[in-house]
Protein backbone atom coordinates (compact mmCIF):
# COMPACT_ATOMS: atom_id res chain seq x y z
CA UNK A 1 0.00 0.00 0.00
CA UNK A 2 1.58 3.21 -0.97
CA UNK A 3 0.06 6.83 -0.27
CA UNK A 4 2.11 9.65 1.60
CA UNK A 5 -0.38 13.09 0.58
CA UNK A 6 -1.49 14.56 3.79
CA UNK A 7 -5.13 15.02 3.65
CA UNK A 8 -6.25 18.92 2.59
CA UNK A 9 -9.77 20.56 3.42
CA UNK A 10 -9.63 20.61 -0.93
CA UNK A 11 -9.76 16.95 -0.55
CA UNK A 12 -12.84 17.01 1.63
CA UNK A 13 -14.21 19.59 -0.96
CA UNK A 14 -14.17 17.13 -3.98
CA UNK A 15 -15.02 14.23 -1.87
CA UNK A 16 -18.33 16.21 -0.33
CA UNK A 17 -19.12 16.88 -3.86
CA UNK A 18 -19.19 12.92 -5.09
CA UNK A 19 -21.15 11.77 -1.91
CA UNK A 20 -23.74 14.58 -1.71
CA UNK A 21 -24.36 13.75 -5.81
CA UNK A 22 -24.34 9.70 -4.67
CA UNK A 23 -26.85 10.57 -1.67
CA UNK A 24 -29.32 11.89 -4.51
CA UNK A 25 -28.48 9.11 -6.95
CA UNK A 26 -28.98 6.35 -3.89
CA UNK A 27 -32.21 8.62 -2.59
CA UNK A 28 -34.06 7.29 -5.67
CA UNK A 29 -34.21 3.41 -4.45
CA UNK A 30 -37.08 4.09 -1.82
CA UNK A 31 -35.79 1.51 0.57
CA UNK A 32 -34.82 2.16 4.40
CA UNK A 33 -31.03 1.08 3.68
CA UNK A 34 -31.08 3.27 0.80
CA UNK A 35 -32.25 6.54 2.58
CA UNK A 36 -29.82 5.75 5.92
CA UNK A 37 -27.29 5.34 3.28
CA UNK A 38 -27.90 8.72 1.68
CA UNK A 39 -28.58 10.20 4.50
CA UNK A 40 -25.55 9.78 5.58
CA UNK A 41 -23.45 10.32 2.37
CA UNK A 42 -25.82 13.84 2.12
CA UNK A 43 -23.76 15.08 5.29
CA UNK A 44 -21.54 18.37 4.44
CA UNK A 45 -18.11 17.32 5.92
CA UNK A 46 -16.20 20.09 7.64
CA UNK A 47 -13.01 18.86 8.28
CA UNK A 48 -10.20 17.07 6.18
CA UNK A 49 -10.16 13.39 5.43
CA UNK A 50 -8.59 11.62 8.41
CA UNK A 51 -6.78 8.87 5.99
CA UNK A 52 -4.37 10.04 3.25
CA UNK A 53 -5.05 8.92 -0.22
CA UNK A 54 -3.50 4.99 -0.60
CA UNK A 55 -3.82 2.20 -3.47
CA UNK A 56 -3.31 -1.50 -3.46
CA UNK A 57 -2.60 -3.71 -6.56
CA UNK A 58 -6.55 -3.68 -8.00
CA UNK A 59 -6.84 0.15 -8.09
CA UNK A 60 -3.87 -0.19 -11.13
CA UNK A 61 -7.96 -0.73 -12.97
CA UNK A 62 -9.32 2.30 -11.83
CA UNK A 63 -7.66 5.00 -14.59
CA UNK A 64 -9.94 2.69 -16.82
CA UNK A 65 -12.97 2.80 -14.62
CA UNK A 66 -12.71 6.15 -14.39
CA UNK A 67 -11.62 7.03 -18.27
CA UNK A 68 -14.90 8.32 -19.50
CA UNK A 69 -17.29 9.78 -17.15
CA UNK A 70 -20.97 9.27 -18.34
CA UNK A 71 -23.06 11.14 -15.26
CA UNK A 72 -22.36 13.79 -12.70
CA UNK A 73 -21.62 11.00 -10.22
CA UNK A 74 -18.95 9.17 -12.13
CA UNK A 75 -17.57 13.09 -13.36
CA UNK A 76 -17.15 13.68 -9.29
CA UNK A 77 -15.61 10.47 -8.85
CA UNK A 78 -12.84 10.61 -10.92
CA UNK A 79 -12.40 14.46 -9.71
CA UNK A 80 -11.70 13.14 -6.15
CA UNK A 81 -9.45 9.56 -7.88
CA UNK A 82 -6.27 10.60 -6.33
CA UNK A 83 -7.88 11.43 -2.81
CA UNK A 84 -9.27 7.88 -1.89
CA UNK A 85 -7.93 6.00 1.02
CA UNK A 86 -7.97 2.44 -0.86
CA UNK A 87 -7.37 -1.52 1.45
CA UNK A 88 -7.65 -5.01 0.50
CA UNK A 89 -11.04 -6.43 0.80
CA UNK A 90 -12.46 -9.41 3.33
CA UNK A 91 -10.95 -7.69 6.90
CA UNK A 92 -7.87 -9.80 5.98
CA UNK A 93 -9.89 -12.86 6.00
CA UNK A 94 -9.44 -13.90 2.29
CA UNK A 95 -6.61 -15.78 0.74
CA UNK A 96 -3.87 -13.71 -0.75
CA UNK A 97 -4.61 -14.25 -4.45
CA UNK A 98 -8.40 -12.89 -4.22
CA UNK A 99 -7.40 -10.18 -1.99
CA UNK A 100 -5.50 -9.06 -5.23
CA UNK A 101 -8.44 -8.89 -7.44
CA UNK A 102 -10.41 -6.93 -4.73
CA UNK A 103 -9.97 -3.11 -3.22
CA UNK A 104 -12.37 -1.32 -1.12
CA UNK A 105 -12.50 2.47 0.21
CA UNK A 106 -14.30 3.01 3.56
CA UNK A 107 -15.68 6.61 2.30
CA UNK A 108 -17.45 6.83 6.22
CA UNK A 109 -17.27 4.62 8.60
CA UNK A 110 -15.58 3.55 12.11
CA UNK A 111 -12.34 3.32 9.88
CA UNK A 112 -13.61 5.27 7.27
CA UNK A 113 -12.30 8.67 5.52
CA UNK A 114 -14.92 10.34 7.69
CA UNK A 115 -15.23 8.77 10.52
CA UNK A 116 -18.91 7.58 11.84
CA UNK A 117 -19.56 4.50 14.50
CA UNK A 118 -22.82 3.15 12.89
CA UNK A 119 -22.67 3.27 9.34
CA UNK A 120 -19.81 1.97 6.78
CA UNK A 121 -20.05 3.42 3.23
CA UNK A 122 -17.44 2.75 0.53
CA UNK A 123 -16.56 2.01 -3.08
CA UNK A 124 -15.40 -1.80 -4.35
CA UNK A 125 -13.40 -2.60 -6.99
CA UNK A 126 -13.21 -5.97 -8.26
CA UNK A 127 -10.87 -6.52 -11.77
CA UNK A 128 -11.95 -8.64 -14.44
CA UNK A 129 -12.24 -12.64 -15.21
CA UNK A 130 -12.65 -13.01 -10.96
CA UNK A 131 -15.13 -14.97 -8.82
CA UNK A 132 -15.57 -13.23 -5.41
CA UNK A 133 -16.19 -16.40 -3.61
CA UNK A 134 -20.03 -16.67 -2.06
CA UNK A 135 -19.05 -14.35 1.65
CA UNK A 136 -21.77 -13.10 4.14
CA UNK A 137 -21.61 -10.36 6.93
CA UNK A 138 -23.96 -9.55 9.67
CA UNK A 139 -24.43 -5.93 8.17
CA UNK A 140 -27.14 -5.24 5.82
CA UNK A 141 -26.10 -3.88 2.36
CA UNK A 142 -26.63 -2.30 -0.53
CA UNK A 143 -24.58 -2.01 -3.60
CA UNK A 144 -24.92 0.19 -6.37
CA UNK A 145 -23.12 -0.60 -9.90
CA UNK A 146 -21.00 2.69 -11.13
CA UNK A 147 -19.12 1.04 -13.81
CA UNK A 148 -19.31 -2.72 -15.49
CA UNK A 149 -21.63 -5.33 -15.53
CA UNK A 150 -20.92 -8.28 -13.08
CA UNK A 151 -22.87 -11.04 -12.02
CA UNK A 152 -24.59 -11.33 -8.80
CA UNK A 153 -25.89 -14.72 -6.99
CA UNK A 154 -27.19 -14.52 -3.82
CA UNK A 155 -28.14 -17.51 -1.43
CA UNK A 156 -28.26 -20.64 -3.90
CA UNK A 157 -30.15 -18.61 -6.92
CA UNK A 158 -28.08 -18.81 -10.46
CA UNK A 159 -26.08 -15.91 -10.82
CA UNK A 160 -27.32 -12.93 -12.81
CA UNK A 161 -26.40 -9.64 -14.37
CA UNK A 162 -26.65 -6.50 -12.81
CA UNK A 163 -25.77 -3.16 -14.86
CA UNK A 164 -24.51 0.24 -13.99
CA UNK A 165 -27.54 1.58 -12.41
CA UNK A 166 -28.62 -1.35 -10.74
CA UNK A 167 -28.95 -1.72 -6.85
CA UNK A 168 -28.08 -4.91 -5.40
CA UNK A 169 -29.75 -5.46 -1.48
CA UNK A 170 -28.19 -7.72 0.83
CA UNK A 171 -30.17 -8.81 3.86
CA UNK A 172 -28.13 -10.15 7.16
CA UNK A 173 -26.46 -12.82 7.00
CA UNK A 174 -27.46 -13.78 3.40
CA UNK A 175 -24.66 -15.19 1.08
CA UNK A 176 -23.65 -13.53 -1.98
CA UNK A 177 -20.87 -13.77 -4.58
CA UNK A 178 -19.89 -11.68 -7.39
CA UNK A 179 -18.22 -12.82 -10.66
CA UNK A 180 -16.69 -10.39 -13.02
CA UNK A 181 -15.93 -11.68 -17.12
CA UNK A 182 -14.08 -9.59 -19.81
CA UNK A 183 -15.22 -6.20 -17.62
CA UNK A 184 -13.85 -4.92 -14.31
CA UNK A 185 -16.34 -3.52 -11.81
CA UNK A 186 -16.66 -0.04 -9.87
CA UNK A 187 -19.10 -0.13 -6.83
CA UNK A 188 -20.16 2.19 -3.86
CA UNK A 189 -21.46 0.00 -1.30
CA UNK A 190 -22.94 0.66 2.67
CA UNK A 191 -23.29 -1.59 5.59
CA UNK A 192 -26.26 -0.52 8.16
CA UNK A 193 -26.78 -2.45 11.36
CA UNK A 194 -24.23 -4.83 13.30
CA UNK A 195 -21.19 -3.77 11.24
CA UNK A 196 -18.58 -5.39 12.87
CA UNK A 197 -16.24 -6.62 10.72
CA UNK A 198 -15.88 -9.78 12.54
CA UNK A 199 -19.03 -11.39 10.94
CA UNK A 200 -17.61 -11.40 7.65
CA UNK A 201 -16.88 -15.09 6.50
CA UNK A 202 -16.16 -16.30 3.44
Amino acid sequence: MTGARTPTARAAGRLVAFMQTAAAVVRRHDIEIARRISAALAVDQSHPPTLPPATVPACHILPELLSDPQSDLMSHLAGCRDDLHWRQAGFGKLPEPAAQKLAVTELIGPNGMFPAPDIRIGLLIQTGGFHYPKHQHAAAELYLILKGTACWGIEDEPPGPRAPGDFVHHKSQQPHRIITSDEPLLALWGWVGDIDGASYSV
